[in-house]
């Protein structure tokens, strides 16, 4: 009997399962780093993009702003730098940055032409019917550029024990600059409860105060860069502070002045309504903000308000500055009601850790020539050299002092550093920096709502004021000899063939020629460290004459 030989089986030695396991382990390895790489470099495209849309949007938005700039106002510009270690070396602002960099909340504000719209309001919060209302127009608007300061903490309207027109605002005029709610503020706030869409007589009236509530701001990431349009609209002739001015058409909201004390209506009355962002209309024109300012320099039945004054009225500079409080902003509302929703509406772009502005003059900027045909001249910059720009801000160097000491590139310091030979550009000479660039102290301006200055909360804290008022093209006296400015500058380097001192009320302030805006953003789920610097460039319109 014949037996079948076995048969050889095909198989896989253990050694061979083995490396074939650790080249696929091998393989396996490879492929996740090579998704994982491509899922960070997809993410950190992601995050690029984001930030750059933000930062494309806020060019567009300012740009198209500043082409529709009124020289029927005034321009403003505050900048504020703030040490990164202000709260310790070990307690930094933000925590992707070095302790000793400046981080700055800036902040801009002037006027724009053209027709534009306040928010509508659902009837139901006004008669109980249905429907929408149509809250007016205006033809001109006050805007704000800077940070806005966040509460979300606060009870909306609707909530708890409030009835439907009453919400929590915090209370954020203060007079003690420690206490100042600023966007790296840490602390409580004051809270009172005020009413917003009920009869004119009632509107915005406190019905309750006297409590406090967490308003410690959140880290860079959520800080909210703002652009805060205040329609200017009045249709009435009733006096500043009459009920009236409550609302426009008799359905839309609107605040009584965008000054937080105003001196047409003078006393002591508060008007922080537009600070606390519910409120985009304001029962000011123009002319009546050109009246608050100057008061009527051109009626001599009037005494004029001095463009700067050591005394103890409250001059045109201090109540222009008092508008440069931080607005409340909320991205997230507390509830779907209007008039939370409508503290939204000023958010421009979140993240933004950081907002400077920068200003310049143009070659020849500030040259005049006078009735004797004489000529000033204007400012004259060496082509070898870069064109100057003033806001930008530095620590000190430590041999100097105080390590965080921050100083401000200015006009001023330009000005001295020209006329002592220590650069070859050239000063104008009709235009005074000291009337461009004042510096407050703790207390000026209205003791109801004073200028916000924060340059004494701490040596880590510094700010610059660039303000220009409502003359900008006109260096001389009607007699066209004196020149507005003379008398209060270096007159080493002025000619003028007149008699007369400068002019206390009607000074000659040229508006900057363009602004430079540095930006950094931050993405959302921090995939970028410490951000995303965004820059551009903006020309101011020439003024017209």
């Amino acid at each position: 009997m014949l037996r079948t030989p076995p048969q050889k089986v095909n198989g896989f030695t253990l050694l061979e399962l083995m490396v074939a396991v650790v080249v696929l382990l091998v393989i396996m390895v490879a492929v996740g780093r090579i998704f994982s790489t491509t899922s960070d470099i997809s993410a950190s495209g992601q995050a690029i993009s984001e930030t750059l849309q933000q930062g494309v949007a806020v060019e567009q938005q300012l740009r198209s702003d500043i082409a529709n700039v009124s020289h029927d106002g005034f321009f403003a510009i505050r900048s504020v730098a703030v040490a990164n270690n202000l709260h310790g070396e070990f307690l930094l602002i933000d925590d992707s940055l070095p302790p000793e960099e400046i981080i700055r909340c800036d902040q801009l504000v002037f006027f724009t032409d053209g027709v534009a719209s306040a928010m509508s309001l659902p009837n139901t919060l006004l008669s109980g019917s249905g429907g929408t209302d149509f809250a007016g127009q205006g033809l001109a608007s006050m805007v704000y550029y800077g940070h806005g300061v966040r509460f979300p903490h606060l009870e909306g309207q609707g909530q708890g024990a409030n009835d439907l027109f009453e919400s929590d605002d915090p209370i954020l005029l203060m007079a003690n600059p420690t206490n100042m709610i600023t966007p790296w503020y840490e602390g409580s706030v004051d809270v009172e409860t005020r009413q917003y869409p009920n009869s004119n007589a009632q509107r915005f009236d406190v019905t309750a105060s006297g409590f406090s509530a967490n308003g410690t701001q959140g880290s860079p990431s959520e800080w909210v860069l703002c652009r805060q349009a205040v329609v200017l609209a009045d249709d009435d002739q009733s006096a500043p502070d009459a009920d009236s001015k409550k609302s426009f058409m008799s359905r839309g909201i609107s605040a009584h002045t965008i000054f937080p004390w105003d001196p047409r209506i003078g006393g002591n009355n508060a008007y922080p309504h537009v600070m606390h962002g519910r409120v985009d209309m304001a029962a000011s024109q123009l002319d009546d903000i050109r009246l608050s300012v100057l008061q009527e320099v051109e009626q001599s039945s009037l005494n004029a308000r001095l463009w700067r004054n050591s005394g103890s009225d409250i001059d045109q500079q201090e109540l222009i500055a008092s508008l440069f409080y931080w607005p409340r902003v909320e991205p997230h509302p507390p509830t779907a009601v209007r008039y939370d929703q409508a503290m939204m509406m000023s958010a421009l772009a979140e993240g933004c850790v950081s907002f400077k502005i920068e200003w310049t003059y143009d070659d020849g900027v500030g040259e005049a020539t006078d009735a004797n045909y004489n000529w000033f001249r204007g400012y004259t910059y060496d082509q070898i050299l870069p064109q100057p720009w003033f806001g930008d801000a530095s620590p000190a160097e430590p041999e100097i002092g105080d390590f965080y000491t921050i100083n401000f590139d200015t006009l001023t310091s330009f000005t001295n550093d020209a006329i002592d030979g220590n650069i070859s550009h050239l000063p104008s000479a009709t235009i005074d920096p000291a009337f461009i660039e004042p510096y407050f102290s703790v207390g000026d301006g209205s003791t109801v709502a004073p200028v916000p200055t924060v340059r004494s909360v701490s040596n880590r804290v510094e700010e610059y004021w660039a303000i220009f008022g409502y003359n900008g093209s006109e260096p001389f006296f009607e007699n066209g000899l004196d020149l507005l400015n003379d008398g209060n500058a270096d007159d080493a380097y002025l000619v003028d063939d007149g008699d007369l001192a400068g002019h206390p009320a009607w000074r000659y302030t040229p508006w900057p020629s363009a602004l430079r805006i540095t930006m950094r953003l931050l993405d959302r789920d921090d995939r970028l460290g410490s951000g995303w610097t965004y820059q551009f460039v903006v020309d101011l319109p020439e003024r017209k004459r």
